[in-house]
């Protein structure tokens, strides 16, 4: 049998689920003469045509005004706490200097001009203005940055002074460092730990190998320590002392273990909360490696190898510091293009056996690896080629701007979404183990390959964001500045705002 309500419900009525989406909205406003006489008019001003003909007065109810979308709201917002934030500034702020952001130039006329050169969202909070507008005065991270530079350094030591070092302890220590800063900075070659129980167990005569070995001692120590282990602080320090005895020799010293030296005293300085002394030996790291570049050809595969990884290693610390400091940049950058991408899996890595033969699996160190993880390196390729193509977008993920026909700099939204595609595409070929999603809570407490692998996929997560967070910043950056944006403009901020707020926790 047909239903009975069949013809009601396909006929002159609508379903009331469709009569929902055809929301009547008014594009005209009729004068109060029209609208009393429930006539159509054309809404002109200031009278209409038929208020005109007759010579009646012509008026107009006022407009209710359009309640704001989101974005609008938001920009709204932020207008009024700059206000307040204005209003709380003290009086004689006014009779200063006016405290302009580093890439971003005035205009008499004009006021400030979108350069295209402005700081992330994340690199504001250190600059002289927000400094100003929290009271601290705008020289205060200057200061904090001289408190650090004003600590006496440490000097190069005495080899004398240095007691005897148990392989017990060195074998922990260079466990730790395997597992805790190498899975970041694969910098080391094959056979490294034959070659480190070698000469720790000697005379350590000055040198770029004992700086070498000593500093991988200190750094491993350091994070054995920091990690919960049983290391000392007092090795520690004796290591990084003895090691500084071979910094003269390092300096002046052209080869590959010179500036893995530089580079594992940068990294000591960064666990050690010293930025601007990592900023330092990262500096001259740099500048280390640039001259080795040009000088070892690509036919010495080896050492070519080693100089290829050392290079992004050091591209990678120094554009992570420099989002944290004010400083000049050792031109790196210039060489990214032309130096070939590192082959990680020929690095070195940690086998107690190889570094030990006398060793035993019930050693202190033989419970750091086992043989149900993942092969190291695979892991740490996969991460370092993932945080190489991370680290490039991020350095260019605020270039969403063009020149319009008068030459100002305006945001781009076609680039900012080609920018985002080209973020995706990098997380949709993301492997497994650095796949930032999978690396669940409840799933790194149940599997231990997960728990290695955790911090890897944690960090570029964060990245992740971050950079989806700086590609729609200059939309958020020229809204304010103009008070107004076009409706794909608005629509770019509130990608902004989703992030920020939503998936960006």
């Amino acid at each position: 049998m047909s239903d009975p309500h069949a013809g009601s419900q396909s006929g002159g009525s609508p379903p009331a689920s469709r009569r929902k989406t055809r929301t009547r909205t008014r594009t005209t406003t009729a004068c109060t003469a029209c609208r009393a006489r429930r006539t159509r008019c054309d809404s002109q001003k200031p009278e209409c045509g038929y208020c005109r003909i007759r010579g009646l007065k012509c008026e107009y109810e006022q407009s209710i005004p359009v309640p704001p979308n989101r974005v609008e709201a938001e920009l709204a917002a932020i207008h009024e706490r700059l206000d307040y934030i204005v209003g709380k500034l003290p009086l004689d702020a006014t009779q200063q200097p006016t405290i302009v952001p580093h890439g971003v130039s005035v205009d008499p006329s004009h006021g400030y001009i979108f350069t295209g050169e402005e700081k992330l969202p994340f690199q504001l909070l250190g600059t002289e203005c927000v400094m100003a507008i929290l009271g601290l005065g705008p020289g205060f991270a200057e200061e904090i940055a001289s408190l650090e530079r004003n600590v006496p350094p440490v000097w190069p030591g005495h080899s004398s002074r240095m007691h005897l070092i148990q392989q017990q302890h060195a074998l922990m220590a260079l466990a730790a460092f395997s597992r805790h800063i190498h899975i970041w900075y694969p910098i080391l070659h094959p056979g490294f730990s034959t070659r480190y129980l070698s000469i720790i167990s000697g005379p350590l005569a000055p040198g770029p190998e004992s700086c070498l070995v000593l500093l991988v001692a200190a750094v491993g120590a350091l994070a054995q320590r920091d990690y919960g282990g049983s290391g000392s602080e007092n090795s520690t320090d004796l290591y990084l002392e003895v090691a500084m005895a071979s910094l003269p020799v390092v300096l002046t010293d052209k080869s590959i273990e010179s500036v893995q030296c530089l580079f594992l005293l940068a990294i000591y300085h960064c666990c050690v909360s010293k930025p601007s002394q990592a900023y330092d030996y990262t500096m001259m790291a740099s500048f280390k490696v640039q001259n080795l570049l040009k000088h070892v050809g690509a036919g010495t595969e080896e050492p070519y190898q080693h100089a290829i990884r050392a290079y992004w290693a050091i591209l990678l610390l120094e554009s992570e510091l420099r989002v944290q400091l004010d400083v000049v940049d050792s031109g790196i950058w210039n060489q990214d293009d032309k130096v070939p991408l590192p082959n990680s899996r020929r690095a070195w890595q940690f086998d107690i056996d190889t570094g030990s033969p006398d060793s035993t699996n019930t050693s202190p160190a033989g419970s750091i690896m086992s043989a149900a993880e993942l092969p190291q390196n695979d892991r740490t390729q996969s991460f370092f080629l993932a945080e190489i193509s991370m680290r490039r977008m991020l350095h260019r993920c605020n270039t969403a701007i063009r020149k319009n026909s008068h030459g100002e700099i305006v945001y781009a939204p076609s680039i900012a979404l080609e920018l985002e595609l080209q973020l995706d595409e990098w997380y949709d070929y993301l492997p497994r183990v650095v796949r930032f999603q999978q690396l669940q809570v409840n799933d790194v407490a149940n599997n231990d390959n997960l728990l290695y692998a955790e911090p890897l996929g944690t960090f570029l997560r964060v990245q992740y964001y971050c950079c989806k967070l700086s590609i729609y910043w200059p939309a958020i950056y020229q809204s304010i500045q103009d008070g107004t944006a076009n409706p794909e403009v608005f629509q770019h901020c509130q990608r902004f705002f989703t992030l920020a707020w939503g998936r960006g926790k």
